[in-house]
């Protein structure tokens, strides 16, 4: 699930990224949630919380979540920030998978993957593999790593763990049967927090650790606050049972899902200033090969959030004019339209309230406006739905 392409930066020309704080503060302060005020310095824009619940399950494996096993309250803890300017990549399980269902999806393949980056561009990766999502092969080659780098491992509470540089940055492996936790860190300053890049390795990874002896929890959830609270989880209107309008047949609990961690302020034409904040899913089904599997398929549901429903008529008329053809369906509160975004590539347009979303499918499908069309048209409608 490690599938970033499609990832975009949230700054484009003539916008200016707000940097209002997210995260990682290790105290319960309740950030201003109130529509229409901005949130004060060092308060979060999208804050992270704890799925809860019981765990997912893979068939009978137990999923971990990279991103419940090193939380931004972790980190706020150990003194460092999400830079605001970035955005939380986190791909994870967001259902259960029965088990004549659950097979490998690829040696490639992690169950969960979590990214943050730092304030002073610091990014890491902690990356899940589990059998029978990965191979047993690759959990052992990734478990290898630190012999292969001639790195002594260490054991503590049933785990193997070892951390080591590797190249500019630093790497943990944390493993057993079946399970390989690997934590990538780009570190590009001598000091985080009142640590040095080694303790802050040992500390980060002690965490993780921790929290993979505690056992596995239910996935993060993110929630906008300020001017964008309220906004819906991309995945949660993406659910399954709206991508089996499309693609019926078989489970479909795989997420990567996106969010700005701050916003963006844009200059309207009247002087006035408009905010905005994106967010997005990539939903696919379980099939053997994943990815790779000729049975693959994927939707990708992107959202753009303004803080006031009139800010996204003119990116409506923007999006479905000029060489867009009308939907010739109602959708939402504007005109609907299928646009050519590149060399055999459809996407589907709308807009709700103060969001603007665009509905997509890889493959061979994407390049068929009319079957783009009779996909993704039912889609569109259960969408509209949740957010009515």
């Amino acid at each position: 699930m490690q599938r970033y392409g499609w990832l975009v930066a949230a700054a484009a020309t003539g916008v200016v990224m707000v940097l209002v704080a997210v995260v990682a503060s290790g105290s319960d302060a309740a950030p201003q949630t109130q529509p229409g005020f901005l949130p004060p310095q060092g308060q979060p824009v999208v804050v992270q919380e704890p799925g809860g619940g019981e765990p997912l399950n893979y068939g009978d494996t137990v999923a971990y979540d990279a991103c419940a096993l090193l939380s931004t309250r972790t980190l706020g803890d150990l003194g460092v920030r999400i830079d605001p300017g970035s955005s939380f990549i986190d791909s994870h399980l967001d259902g259960d998978v029965p088990a004549d269902a659950a097979v490998t999806q690829g040696g490639l393949d992690s169950i969960s993957n979590c990214r943050y980056t730092l304030v002073g561009g610091d990014e890491l990766n902690v990356t899940v593999q589990q059998t029978p999502f990965t191979t047993e092969e690759k959990v052992d080659q990734t478990r290898a790593w630190p012999q292969q780098n001639n790195v002594a491992v260490r054991r503590d509470r049933g785990l193997e763990v070892a951390s080591y540089r590797d190249g500019a940055g630093w790497t943990t492996v944390i493993g057993r049967q079946k399970l390989a936790v690997a934590i990538n860190f780009d570190l590009r300053r001598p000091v985080y927090g009142d640590r040095d890049q080694r303790q802050f390795v040992a500390d980060v990874t002690r965490a993780v650790v921790d929290a993979v002896v505690a056992g596995a929890a239910g996935p993060a959830v993110y929630r906008h606050t300020g001017p964008f609270a309220g906004v819906k989880s991309p995945c949660a209107l993406l659910s399954a049972d709206a991508f089996q309008l499309a693609y019926p047949g078989g489970p479909a609990p795989l997420v990567l899902e996106y969010a700005d961690a701050g916003f963006a302020t844009v200059r309207e034409g009247d002087g006035e200033t408009a905010l905005r904040t994106t967010t997005s899913c990539v939903r696919s089904n379980v099939v053997p090969d994943g990815a790779l599997g000729p049975a693959y398929r994927d939707i990708r549901l992107d959202m753009t959030v303004w803080d006031k429903p009139q800010w996204t008529v003119q990116r409506d008329r923007s999006d479905c004019g000029g060489s867009a053809v009308t939907l010739g369906v109602t959708l939402g509160d504007g005109a609907a339209c299928l646009t050519d975004t590149g060399p055999s590539t459809w996407n589907l347009s709308f807009r709700s309230g103060r969001s603007v979303i665009t509905l997509s499918t890889g493959g061979a499908a994407a390049g068929d406006r009319e079957t783009v069309k009779r996909l993704l048209t039912p889609v569109a409608r259960a969408l509209v739905a949740k957010l009515g």
